[in-house]
């Protein structure tokens, strides 16, 4: 009996109808409002005795401008033993730090940090009558069409980009738009990367979010438009996005820790917060805003020792009270590759001597002048019979580190665990592509087992209409006896019936288990390998109603088949 007659019998007779290919930019309205309690405890351990310890961290900020409000209460911080000094300053941009010195410590200090922050962002459709290029930027604001270390918005690459991709661009949105299409396009998300700046990002095409974001902002500062880098703490909780109807939803999440976005300043608008790899004009209640600078080095958190600095440990708890997300798909648009969300605005194009339009043309995210399309994959040579073959998103790190340590100081990483637990109540599936027959090997995902026991095992089926399909094989069952426990990520083999081949075209890895397993199946942020649409979820067995943001980190091998 074939898999397909076995989960046909097991669900019933199932029709799938073929859905078409879905946009990417989701424009859309509603309300998110989140209040979060936060607390994080962490632990230094100077082991022989150090003379001076220091630890500097960032209180979170308080705004609210068009719509985006973050709040903050009962900001407590207690430490163990009490510090000699304990200080607070506030830098040129208004960000609010707190500095903890002991001048000798042996052994531990424990610091506990707690607060509430209530986070809304009212996504309603509005008007800027911004023109492009703009004509006046008040003092307050010029600030930040600067360069900096790490955004070089003077360098003539970054100048001559501006200038392709703003071309023809007659408001701010417009312009603004076409930047952050094409940053979306242009990076594909890497963990440690080598260099966090500007340039780095556009010339390898890799990096994390301060890539990202540092790249954006020397993109928009060349062309005359204010922005900044915001430093921040994201959290781990989902969100979904509606994409039809039918119980369709779109998964947003970015993994816990430290993370950077932008913020954009509009004369008629004021400054609103952008993440280049996930929303425009507002960003989500997981984002909690410390700061902002010229680039992500205005905002730090680090400790530091003589003669030398202390080992850390963190943990961190964030608990909801009041989670809501009411959003409405309004419109979509084709581009970029991956999905980004979108605020509604309607950009409206002022003439200098011409009076106002009555009746302004709505343009809510208009197409570049010049479409930026993403760079096509290489087309591969036709391989020979018998031809080894190994494909995959198969990049990730053995370990994410939280932190780093240069000379006698210690400071946060912005890389960010990424995984799914995904032996849950949810099973998840991650689609490939045949460009020939493949005469199956084994097939591997990048997973990390935390205990239980049972086992693990994969479906490859077909796809069909964009969704795993009932059609296809079973491996054979990993126990987790034989999944060794150990720190981070590595791969996981499943193994296959011999003599497995697979015709052209496009199946579905689905992870499955028995018993009480306990595992974690690692993804990349972004779509590194795959279409925008090919990560998919389901709490209901057959139906993969969500779509994920992110993409998993698998292996498939084998050889050409005839």
């Amino acid at each position: 009996m074939t898999l397909c007659h076995r989960l046909t019998m097991l669900f019933g007779i199932i029709m799938l109808c073929v859905s078409p290919a879905r946009a990417k930019t989701l424009v859309v309205e509603g309300k998110l409002d989140g209040v979060v309690t936060v607390k994080k405890n962490l632990t230094f351990s100077a082991d022989p005795a150090i003379t001076q310890f220091t630890y500097q961290f960032s209180v979170p900020s308080i705004y609210d401008n068009a719509g985006n409000v973050q709040r903050l209460d009962d900001f407590r911080v207690s430490a163990t033993p009490q510090p000699t000094e304990a200080k607070e300053t506030t830098d040129q941009f208004g960000n609010r730090s707190r500095k903890l010195i002991w001048n000798k410590l042996q052994g531990e200090a424990l610091v506990s940090i707690s607060y509430t922050t209530g986070i809304t962002a009212t996504i309603s459709p509005r008007t800027s009558r911004a023109p492009f290029p703009m004509k006046t930027v008040p003092q307050a604001e010029r600030v930040f069409l600067a360069r900096s270390p790490l955004v070089q918005s003077d360098a003539r690459q970054i100048i001559d980009l501006a200038g392709e991709l703003t071309d023809g661009a007659t408001t701010e949105h417009q312009a603004v738009s076409a930047i952050l299409t094409h940053v979306a396009d242009a990076i594909t998300y890497q963990y440690n990367p080598r260099q966090y700046d500007a340039l780095f990002g556009l010339t390898t095409g890799t990096g994390n979010c301060q890539n990202f974001s540092h790249l954006a902002v020397a993109l928009l500062r060349a062309s005359g438009i204010p922005a900044r880098v915001s430093i921040g703490q994201t959290l781990k909780d989902k969100w979904k996005i509606p994409l039809d109807n039918k119980g369709s939803s779109l998964v947003q999440g970015l993994g816990e820790g430290a993370h950077a976005w932008i913020e954009v300043w509009y004369p008629d608008l004021g400054w609103l917060p952008c993440d280049p790899q996930q929303s425009r004009l507002f960003t989500s209640t997981r984002h909690i805003k410390l700061g902002h600078g010229l680039d992500a080095s205005d905002v730090l958190e680090y400790w530091s020792g003589i003669p030398k600095v202390p080992s850390m440990n963190e943990s961190l708890e964030a608990i909801y009270s009041t989670d809501t997300v009411d959003l409405r798909l309004r419109e979509s648009f084709a581009q970029p590759v991956s999905y980004l969300l979108a605020g509604p605005v309607t950009a409206v194009a002022v003439a200098r001597e011409e009076p106002l339009p009555t009746k302004p043309v709505p343009t809510l995210i208009p197409p570049p002048p010049k479409p930026v399309i993403a760079k096509p994959k290489p087309v591969p040579p036709k391989q020979k019979p018998g031809t080894p073959v190994e494909i995959g998103n198969r990049d990730f790190p053995a370990l994410v580190e939280m932190y780093q340590v240069e000379g006698n100081v210690g400071q946060r990483n912005f890389d960010r665990e990424t995984a799914e637990y995904a032996t849950s109540r949810h099973l998840y599936a991650q689609a490939f592509t045949l460009d020939a027959p493949l005469i199956l090997k084994d097939a591997a995902l990048a997973m990390r087992k935390f205990g239980g026991d049972g086992t693990v095992y994969i479906d490859i089926v077909r796809d069909e209409g964009g969704k795993p399909s009932l059609d296809g094989i079973r491996s054979m069952p990993v126990s987790l006896e034989k999944i060794t426990r150990k720190p981070g990520y590595y791969w996981v083999d499943f193994s296959v019936p011999e003599n497995t081949t697979l015709a052209l075209g496009k199946y579905w890895l689905v992870l499955r288990h028995s018993g009480e397993a306990i595992m974690n199946w690692f993804y990349t942020p972004g779509k590194r390998v795959n279409g925008p649409d090919d990560s998919r979820s389901t709490a209901r067995g057959w139906q993969w109603e969500d779509v994920l943001a992110g993409e998993f980190v698998y292996r498939v091998r084998g050889v050409v088949g005839k």
